[in-house]
């Protein structure tokens, strides 16, 4: 079996992650379905995490989505907003 977890990104929280253009930010959060009704991290508190309890080498190349979602009416200034996250796989 395995898991896959994320991490918070640059903002070091999961409620709510944070894209970064210089020193401007904007809310936005990834979710473990399109529902979007669980925040996709590492389990910890209110966050969830995606586990398969197939082998790895059964399945070969698997792919998954990640749902996001940036709240509406954010006052942000133009720019190119970035962070990582950190996708860790556990087995």
């Amino acid at each position: 079996s395995y898991t896959i977890k994320l991490g918070t990104g640059g903002s070091g929280t999961y409620s709510p992650r944070r894209l970064s253009s210089g020193a401007n930010t904007m809310n936005y959060n990834l979710y473990t379905s399109a529902a979007r009704t669980t925040v996709w991290g590492d389990g910890s508190g209110s966050t969830g995490t995606i586990s398969f309890s197939t082998a790895l080498e059964v399945i070969g190349l698997r792919s998954y989505t990640v749902y996001g979602r940036i709240p509406a009416s954010q006052n942000v200034a133009a720019g190119v907003y970035a962070d990582s996250v950190v996708v860790t796989v556990e087995y």
